[in-house]
This record gives structure tokens, sequence and C-alpha cells, in this order.
């Protein structure tokens, strides 16, 4: 992981430890299995990733040679992934 930042008042589900370790595979592991299905059809290719959990969700979104991760409560998740999806593919 090069950079990992929470937004000031904001309480995390995850330590920084949990984000890294996970951000270590989980994001190749996921886009690769995902770009497996993208390969062989005719759907596109992979914009992004969402993985709901109970209370958070995150958005995996490959960017360069590597990926980005947004995380958002997930009441309001889909439209803030919504909002910035465009912003961050673009980076």
């Amino acid at each position: 992981m090069v950079f990992s930042e929470m937004r000031q008042g904001l309480t995390s589900y995850t330590s920084d430890r949990e984000d890294r370790a996970f951000m270590k595979f989980g994001p190749q592991l996921m886009t690769g299995i995902a770009q497996k299905l993208a390969a062989g059809g005719e759907a596109g290719e992979i914009l992004s990733l969402i993985v709901n959990l109970g209370k958070d969700s995150v958005d995996l979104t490959q960017v360069g040679g590597g990926h980005v991760a947004i995380s958002a409560d997930r009441a309001v998740a889909y439209d803030v992934f919504k909002e910035i999806g465009d912003r961050i593919r673009n980076l």
C-alpha cells in the first residue's frame, strides 16, 4: 500500500493494519478473477468491484499498475461511489 488516509472525524470499522493486509493481495485476487469473466464475454472491461459488508462497502478500482480502494458506510455507499467513480477511473 502506498497511501492510506481516513477523513477527519470518521471512525473506521477496521484497523490500519487490517486495511494494509487486505490491500496487499485482496484487490489483485478479486480483480483478477473478475477479469476472467470480462475476457470471455461482451459485457466490457471491469470498471470496479464493490464489496458489501454488513456496515461498510469498499469500491476497488484499478488505476495504472495499482488499485484505489474507497470505503463508505453502506447506507450511503451507492451514492458516494456513483458520484466519484468516473473521477477515480480517470486518474
